[in-house]
């Protein structure tokens, strides 16, 4: 476990101890009061922020393994009614299977990987071993956990002047943070729009920007593509760029304004130059400091309110792959407000 994490765990420990909060509670929840001011009482929602958040989260995973486990021993010497399933003998094909399905060629030889694979696929036999007594004692009543996982705290922002796709009206949104430089953000690309092409319909589909200061020219192809989105060329002038991230000067810019075919260039033209579109740039990217974006790209996923244009949702960071989008996002089509 890395030091960071376990300290965080121990803290987070020590703080439910000194709270004097018996186990039936199953770790503070929202409500608990933490404290009090002025004889006022303070709660957990009053100071929580998404750091605190996330590490509640931590602590009941951490707890509620450690549980399992503990649970499953218990019985498991005890009782004649539970045994765990013998251990597996994992078999030199099945590593190498693991391996190349993997596609685990880039990280190293089998030789290398090959004890981790065995290791690791030991482990899994076992923890589903574990699982099944688990499920099957608690079924019967003989394993209760009191342990309550606290809801994952969303983070609220404003639509204001995001470029939107699919179905603006829907109540769910997937709102991209990126950069036109950014390597990442290019192969994330992909995904979005298949994403659009399964959810187009139901799901609002935002994109704001977030050029990061060492790539020089991604701020200069920002304004550019909210230029062009006076004419109707974002889209347009969004994927050529994605495509050609190396040249993004101002002439190359005026090029893919004639490229795509925009009615106007001296407006395009002039636009850029006098860097009209600033000032919205600016504004993306401190509306995606605020929700805890620091790289790209960042989404955050969840509920829109086209009512107020507002969003709640998850952060997701990274070019995650599609799987790990369509189970936010079907998590929240599922449990509409």
């Amino acid at each position: 476990m890395k030091p960071f994490k376990l300290f965080a765990i121990t803290m987070a420990l020590f703080s439910f101890s000194t709270l004097n909060l018996s186990a039936a509670d199953g770790l503070l929840t929202e409500s608990s009061v933490v404290g009090n001011v002025g004889g006022k009482a303070i709660l957990l929602s009053d100071i929580e922020d998404q750091k605190i958040n996330e590490l509640r989260i931590q602590l009941h995973d951490a707890l509620q393994e450690a549980f399992i486990r503990h649970a499953v021993k218990e019985l498991t010497e005890t009782s004649s009614d539970y045994k765990l399933a013998p251990r597996a003998t994992i078999s030199d094909e099945q590593v190498e299977t693991f391996y190349l399905k993997n596609n685990l060629q880039s990280r190293g030889t089998m030789d290398q990987l090959g004890p981790m694979i065995r290791e690791y696929m030991e482990g899994m036999d076992r923890a589903r071993s574990e699982i099944d007594v688990y499920q099957r004692a608690s079924n019967k009543g003989e394993i209760v956990s009191r342990l309550v996982k606290p809801q994952e705290m969303l983070l609220k922002l404003p639509v204001e002047t995001a470029y939107l796709r699919g179905n603006d009206k829907a109540q769910v949104m997937v709102m991209e943070f990126s950069d036109y430089q950014c390597p990442f953000c290019k192969r994330a690309q992909s995904t979005v729009k298949s994403l659009i092409e399964q959810y187009g319909d139901r799901v609002a589909f935002g994109y704001r920007h977030f050029p990061l200061a060492f790539h020089k020219e991604a701020d200069e192809a920002a304004v550019a593509t909210e230029c062009a989105r006076d004419q109707g060329g974002f889209d347009a002038m969004h994927e050529i760029l994605f495509n050609q991230p190396g040249n993004l000067q101002p002439d190359a810019l005026k090029a893919v304004a004639k490229q795509i075919g925009l009615k106007d260039l001296e407006k395009f033209n002039s636009c850029l130059d006098n860097d009209t579109y600033r000032a919205r740039v600016s504004r993306d990217m401190a509306v995606g400091q605020s929700v805890g974006i620091t790289g790209t790209p960042g989404f955050i996923i969840g509920y829109h309110n086209p009512a107020d244009g507002t969003l709640e949702g998850e952060l997701i960071s990274g070019a995650q792959p599609a799987n790990v989008f369509i189970a936010a996002i079907k998590k929240y089509m599922e449990n509409p407000r």
